[in-house]
């Protein structure tokens, strides 16, 4: 795992809710110290503390360690998941098979 890049994405989410390293630190319930490490890279979280910053900062996991930065996701995209996440299943599935024609017809030849 690229400790750098972590810190680099837990950074970006962090203040993109204008939040403070301080604000964080203190409802993850460690030190603002920390914070700065982990942000530095030059400290590893445990899974837990990454799981609190994870919800802390209202983002996944796998985003915060990933190489793509948390800012390199569209708004609409995350906008359409936090909507899809508030139907049933059978709903979801109903705007999936809307979508992909809505694409197919848009698309035409470019999505073959």
């Amino acid at each position: 795992m690229d400790y750098k890049l972590l810190g680099k994405n837990i950074k970006e989410a962090r203040k993109s809710l204008n939040m403070t390293q301080e604000q964080l630190a203190e409802k993850i319930d460690v030190s603002t110290v920390f914070i700065s490490q982990i942000e530095n890279g030059t400290r590893k979280p445990s899974l837990e503390t990454l799981y609190k910053l994870s919800v802390s900062l209202n983002i996944k996991i796998d985003t915060l360690i990933n190489s793509k930065e948390p800012s390199d996701t569209p708004e609409d995209i995350e906008r359409l998941t936090e909507l899809l996440s508030m139907c049933s299943s059978k709903e979801r599935r109903f705007i999936t098979d809307i979508s992909k024609e809505m694409i197919i017809r848009l698309m035409g030849d470019k999505l073959l």
